[in-house]
């Protein structure tokens, strides 16, 4: 019976005791939370889109085509004449130094070949050498009774015959130059009508020995007033007009073409020139002279003028430079459509108004271990703290945020919620703005950072909610921001 009533005692108090552990298992089942919800709950998605606009391009031309239009200017140098000769063993025509300036236009149809008209300026000089002895038959003295013949002894006799030309050059062109050439070719071909602005002789040096022979009494007079030696450089018949009609003048370059700018070639070659037809229009009359005082003479006009002269093509050949500048068209600017990528900010309000206490009834919840681990180092640093009046991160927040952004990498399930905050100055509608902000910018962040605008869900709270940090610095702490991650609706980690 004693034992009996043992066994029911221990029953009794081992129920008493498993209904104490039920009980206590119920309790720590319910929280008690003091809970404050924002008026107004904003949750904000980013999504991809873009813009059209519009903006300035340059197309730049081709300066390799080397068609178009061309300004040329050469200068020659060189040697020239009047291209004629004296008959007689003793008298001979030289050239002389000679000159060329030449501008024209030129148009290239082709990459290598154009066409070209201008303008050129060009000379040719001649000294003409006579010599020998010259005579006269039966001429009359100035007596007009006897007759004598009449000899010229040409001791010295030089004179500078010289026309200037101006011409209208017509040529076709061919030039061949490469962007990897260091110089190109450049030859043209062509006909220059020209006719003569200046054509001028002098005599230089002229020195004669005149003498008489009568046959009536058979003696050579040498030395009267007749004759004698006479110096003509300096008499009238000296200088005179040469009489030369207008020229078509065959002419020819050659040379290479040294790029100095895109636009821009030096010319460096050689010209030729002749004129196709005979230039001396002279009334020709025989060699004679006459001074200042006596007419027995024949009238000289220089030894272009004489029957001692055959035809005359002026020529020159020389060397010359020149420019050559093409136009090249400027660049093209046009305006061209295009679209400008941004990130648009999509927002869903939600408006709940409480102020409460509840009693929360926690449920068994499994949280995926990864979770918990994102979890527990996003706790690591997951306040975020600005300025006063500033949503702009400042560079420490950037800094942890770069450290939530690797951790949310891993872990492409997990999502967190971001909780805008401010402090008590100000409005309660600054606030709201100043913490929405905060939250987004925090949010725009993570989604450069590449956490996926799904992921994120983000409130506004304004002053409502203060920090739980009892620190003096209470203010500067209540301006942040929160961040957490959610598994199933309900924060992972929750103090």
């Amino acid at each position: 019976m004693k034992h009996k009533l043992f066994l029911l005692l221990i029953v009794v108090c081992t129920s008493s005791m498993m209904r104490a552990d039920e009980e206590y298992v119920i309790r720590h089942y319910y929280d008690t939370v003091i809970r404050t919800v924002t008026d107004t709950v904003v949750r904000t998605e980013f999504i991809p889109d873009s813009t059209a606009k519009q903006r300035e391009v340059v197309i730049p031309t081709d300066s390799t085509d080397r068609r178009g239009h061309y300004i040329q200017a050469h200068v020659g140098l060189g040697y020239g004449s009047l291209g004629y000769q004296l008959d007689g063993a003793d008298n001979r025509v030289n050239g002389s130094f000679s000159a060329l300036l030449q501008l024209q236009y030129a148009y290239y149809f082709h990459q290598n070949w154009g066409v070209a008209v201008g303008l050129w300026f060009t000379n040719y000089t001649s000294f003409a050498h006579i010599g020998g002895d010259y005579q006269w038959k039966d001429q009359t003295d100035t007596d007009y009774e006897l007759h004598y013949d009449h000899t010229a002894s040409v001791k010295s006799w030089r004179e500078r015959e010289t026309i200037h030309n101006l011409g209208i050059p017509i040529s076709l062109q061919f030039q061949m130059r490469k962007e990897d050439w260091k110089a190109g070719i450049f030859a043209a071909l062509g006909v220059a009508p020209s006719f003569s602005v200046s054509k001028k002789y002098k005599v230089v040096e002229g020195v004669i020995d005149h003498s008489g022979y009568y046959p009536a009494w058979d003696l050579t007079l040498t030395d009267m007033h007749e004759f004698g030696r006479k110096d003509y450089k300096d008499a009238p018949q000296s200088k005179g007009q040469l009489s030369v009609r207008p020229q078509a003048t065959f002419f020819a370059d050659l040379g290479a073409l040294i790029p100095l700018t895109k636009q821009i070639d030096l010319l460096v070659g050689g010209y030729f020139n002749i004129s196709m037809n005979n230039a001396n229009s002279s009334d020709k009359a025989d060699l004679g002279w006459k001074d200042d005082t006596f007419t027995f003479m024949n009238e000289y006009k220089g030894a272009y003028a004489t029957t001692l002269a055959n035809g005359s093509h002026p020529w020159e050949v020389g060397v010359k430079v020149g420019i050559h500048w093409h136009y090249i068209k400027p660049d093209k600017h046009e305006m061209e459509d295009y679209f400008e990528p941004f990130m648009r900010e999509q927002t869903r309000t939600e408006y709940k108004e409480r102020l409460d206490t509840v009693l929360i009834a926690r449920a068994d919840t499994i949280v995926p271990e990864h979770i918990q681990q994102v979890a527990e180092e996003v706790e690591n640093f997951n306040k975020i703290y600005f300025d006063f009046d500033s949503y702009v991160l400042t560079k420490k927040a950037k800094a942890h945020l770069n450290s939530m952004a690797a951790a949310l990498k891993r872990v492409p399930d997990a999502k967190i919620m971001i909780d805008g905050h401010a402090s008590s100055e100000g409005s309660s509608s600054h606030n709201d703005f100043l913490s929405k902000n905060r939250a987004r910018a925090v949010a725009h962040y993570l989604y450069c950072q590449g956490i996926d605008s799904e992921r994120i869900i983000i409130a506004g709270h304004g002053s409502r909610i203060p920090n739980d940090e009892k620190e003096l610095e209470a203010l500067s702490r209540d301006r942040r921001v929160e961040v957490k991650v959610v598994h199933n609706d309900n924060v992972v980690i929750e103090k």
